[in-house]
């Protein structure tokens, strides 16, 4: 190197440090958009954000709105029409227990099936199949020649009711804004609150005909399949059809609700999100498993209660519990020798339903201002302190108080266990965990309203005794809650996954995402760890 110059075979390699290394594929940000002239890509919870909640969304509250009251009527119906089955068919005290009992039964395993489904084949498709299915075993039920034929149909009509109504939950969640979540389910509770009414308004006009509790069946019946062709006109949720890589047909539909709307069309397109397959088991994985026992034995305990103590309520009357009955006309045995209701009855029955209305309204308000937790913390130790009461008698105007309090505390527990539960998993899975809890709280219904039927022939306060218990597990069980989801939008990627194998159907999902984008939604394995 005399000449002060390196030769080339003398110049060192170039290293490169592993934190500095440079990929041979650079990624591209992911909102940008090769194929979209503005090269946007919005997420679709901002989106549905920035539209709004405006005229798109009274379809949805319309559909959703009927379904709501046509379920409540359905359910209401065993009640009111018990009486006429047992002095028709002249069944047993057990087998008219066995009517509502069933009946739930059918609610949960519709329910467990339906969450599944709609996860995997869509809200929509499964809703109006399921509504088809509702209105022909409803009005066939109507037609039963015997206790058996009533009971199988009935139990179908239990199966439609519980598939339903868990997904015309998520779906209303999926396709609102944040803001007006709670407010939605307001409107689907009280909905539901005047479907009772109307049922109840039906058996005061038409019971006294002979065949009057077919007649009240066949008008129960009705809003179902009105609700049919309304359900027709309600787009797929958009949040679903993210999951299952269908952005175009996602942002066809926002295109519409932005018309609808009043909002500018949107420019770009939409960011796909991770794409995973339900499973049932996944519920139970982390970070899921702590507030999915949890949300159990709290949809359980009050689903127990409140369809409980629609057949406490008439069964206290009957029996003039704590002189309940003195300010009206009871149920009284007719010449044939069977027991009917009387007309203040069917009315007394009517404002019950009424007297639910200021908890439903009370609920979504502490729920967005308190908290989920809170709330339910609240109504859940309410609950059990103004049914503890009614076990002594302090005359019949306190029980008044006592069971419009406890009818609102029923309320807003239900209300805010509604609203919470879909919150608290991503899109992917939150129909099927929905329709989960939903099918086990039936099984608590299922059981609270044959031993409520079966007990209170002979003993009225060991049903109410029962109630407590069941108040005082859940109310404990509310005190473990850690997930609060008060003003968080809804979840569609994958959080923390359990680690498992991607399915066939999830890698090609997968593939479908990478050869239409360019790029694709990570399939993000969940860790074990807590979330």
């Amino acid at each position: 190197m005399s000449d002060g110059l390196i030769r080339n075979e003398e110049l060192p390699e170039p290293t490169i440090s592993p934190e500095v290394a440079i990929s041979p594929e650079v990624e591209e940000p992911n909102d940008i958009d090769k194929s979209s002239p503005t090269g946007k890509q919005h997420d679709i919870s901002d989106l549905i954000e920035d539209i709004g909640y405006g005229p798109y969304h009274w379809k949805v509250i319309v559909a959703m709105g009927m379904m709501s009251f046509s379920d409540s009527t359905e359910i209401w119906i065993i009640s009111l029409i018990t009486y006429e089955i047992v002095c028709e068919w002249g069944i047993s005290s057990l087998e008219e227990a066995l009517i509502p009992g069933l009946v739930f039964l059918g609610m949960a395993i519709g329910s467990f099936s339906s969450g599944i489904w709609s996860d995997k084949y869509g809200r929509k498709r499964v809703m109006v199949i399921v509504y088809y299915c509702f209105a022909v075993f409803a009005i066939a039920s109507a037609f039963a020649w015997s206790y058996i034929s009533f009971l199988i149909l009935r139990v179908c009509v239990g199966f439609c009711i519980g598939a339903n109504y868990g997904i015309s939950i998520c779906y209303s969640a999926e396709m609102v804004p944040l803001a007006r979540r709670g407010f939605n389910l307001l409107l689907l509770d009280l909905i539901w609150a005047f479907g009772g009414v109307y049922i109840c308004l039906c058996a005061f006009f038409l019971m006294d005909y002979p065949g009057g509790w077919r007649w009240v069946i066949i008008m129960a019946a009705a809003p179902c399949i009105i609700s049919i062709p309304i359900l027709h006109y309600c787009d797929e949720s958009v949040r679903y059809l993210m999951m299952k890589g269908k952005t175009d047909e996602a942002l066809a539909i926002m295109q519409t609700m932005a018309e609808k709307n009043e909002k500018p069309p949107i420019e770009g397109s939409l960011k796909p999100v991770n794409t995973f397959v339900a499973k049932w088991s996944d519920i139970f994985q982390q970070p899921y498993t702590r507030r999915s026992i949890l949300i159990i034995i709290i949809f359980g305990s009050i689903v127990w209660v409140f369809y409980g103590f629609l057949y406490l309520l008439p069964d206290m009357m009957s029996y003039g519990y704590c002189d309940l009955s003195q300010f009206f006309e009871v149920t009284y045995v007719d010449e044939n020798g069977c027991t009917e209701y009387t007309k203040s009855e069917y009315l007394f029955l009517a404002v019950v339903n009424i007297l639910y209305i200021p908890g439903y309204i009370i609920s979504p308000i502490t729920a967005e201002h308190w908290g989920r937790r809170p709330t339910l913390w609240y109504s859940f130790w309410g609950g059990l302190l103004f049914t503890a009461m009614m076990l002594i008698c302090f005359g019949a105007v306190v029980l008044y108080i006592e069971l419009f309090i406890v009818v609102n505390m029923y309320a807003i527990a239900i209300a805010t266990v509604w609203l919470y539960t879909p919150e608290c998993y991503p899109t992917y899975l939150r129909s099927t965990a929905t329709g989960t809890h939903n099918g086990f709280s039936k099984i608590g219904a299922a059981a609270g309203t044959f031993l409520t039927e079966y007990i209170d022939s002979f003993n009225l306060k060991l049903s109410i005794i029962i109630f407590c218990v069941v108040l005082l597990i859940s109310s404990i069980a509310t005190l473990f809650l850690q997930h609060e989801t008060m003003g968080m939008s809804l979840k569609d990627d994958v959080d923390v996954d359990p680690v498992r194998t991607p399915s066939e159907e999830e890698k090609g999902i997968e593939l479908e995402g990478r050869q239409q984008y360019g790029t694709s939604p990570t399939m993000t394995r969940r860790s074990t760890s807590a979330h």
